[in-house]
């Protein structure tokens, strides 16, 4: 069947192609020819800069403050940079992977966090990095611990009469199912994962802050400290706010004058790009009306979780 004898089908295709190819043109508009400026900067009469970084809310990722760490770090005009720190902590592979970035940052270049409500736990991993940590009298730190968390439902399962079968490989496969109760050997098994990653938090924050690992063991049992106390166990420099940090950074990397501040800009959602986005991923997906079968499998996970 020849398309050139069916008009419908010929206008169809062209249709599609015209579609396809003005969304990618929209896209290209769109997306990479957009301005480039992400940063505000507050001048100052110093022609030095300070970078400022924003760490807010649960640490599930490492590779936005990483990426915005590098920038300061190949910027000659930023001799130090502020970390505001205002989270509860997170998971443990982001959180040490951004405290052993700092550790190499702090050779190059200040490094001072300034303390807003909350950092605790997987936060305050990160800020033992920093070269001083300024915090407020009522700032809620410290929490040095580790915690698994691993949810159980084999009981109600019971109850209502549903089982699982397990055929694994090894007698620790299947730790941190929530339809069987871990055996007395799962549990001492994963204490020691626990204990390990307690061991290397400790640690980090003995080396972050030069102190003995003997000493940050006795702080370390999971308590929450307010700033004020966090200054009287040397977990914190000094009590101030967040200009406090700034004069300590500039102090620190002996910048003369008032330095420029450089702020990261917030990138707002747009309604408009995000359905031309996604309308062209669409496409792209599923160009001429193909329908992907994505492949699948089986997939071993665990529902447990390790965090800070």
């Amino acid at each position: 069947m020849s398309i050139n004898k069916h008009p419908f089908l010929s206008g169809l295709l062209f249709l599609v192609v015209f579609i396809g190819i003005f969304g990618v043109f929209i896209y290209i508009i769109l997306f990479k020819f957009q301005s480039k400026s992400n940063y505000n900067v507050v001048r100052g009469s110093s022609r030095y800069s300070i970078g400022i970084i924003d760490l807010t809310g649960a640490i599930t990722s490492s590779s936005g403050f990483v990426r915005l760490l590098n920038h300061y770090k190949r910027d000659d005009s930023v001799k130090a940079v502020v970390i505001i720190v205002n989270s509860p902590g997170g998971e443990v592979a982001p959180s040490q992977a951004i405290y052993e970035q700092l550790m190499k940052f702090r050779k190059h270049k200040k490094i001072v966090v300034s303390m807003d409500s909350v950092a605790a736990s997987g936060a305050y991993y990160i800020s033992s990095a920093a070269d001083k940590i300024v915090a407020e009298p009522g700032t809620l730190t410290g929490s040095i611990g580790v915690i698994m968390e691993m949810p159980n439902v084999y009981k109600l399962m019971k109850k209502v009469g549903v089982s699982y079968n397990y055929i694994v490989s090894g007698p620790y496969k299947d730790i941190g199912t929530p339809f069987k109760e871990m055996t007395p050997m799962q549990r001492e098994k994963m204490q020691g994962v626990v204990m390990n990653v307690y061991g290397q938090f400790v640690a980090a924050v003995a080396k972050g802050r030069n102190l003995k690992v003997s000493y940050v063991k006795k702080l370390a049992n999971g308590m929450v400290y307010s700033g004020q106390q966090a200054l009287k166990y040397r977990l914190v420099d000094k009590l101030g706010d967040f200009q406090d940090a700034v004069k300590c950074a500039k102090k620190l990397a002996g910048i003369k004058g008032k330095p420029n501040l450089i702020y990261p800009v917030k990138k707002q959602s747009n309604l408009f790009q995000s359905v031309i986005k996604r309308a062209v991923k669409s496409f792209i997906d599923n160009i001429g009306g193909a329908s992907l079968l994505k492949g699948g499998g089986l997939v071993s996970y665990s529902n447990s979780r390790l965090d800070f």
